[in-house]
């Protein structure tokens, strides 16, 4: 997670082989919503090896 929102900070971890990126929230409302958000997220996106 990072604040930043330089072009070459969010290719970083993609070059790295992170599946996805997610802004960090700055304040509890904005946590909420991400926890929110990846909790509706995760199960739908996310695949895993068996």
């Amino acid at each position: 997670m990072t604040t930043s929102a330089a072009d070459e900070e969010s290719l970083q971890p993609y070059a790295l082989l992170a599946r996805c990126c997610i802004p960090k929230a700055v304040d509890f409302s904005q946590v909420a919503k991400l926890v929110k958000w990846i909790e509706d997220w995760w199960p739908v996106v996310v695949t895993v090896p068996k």
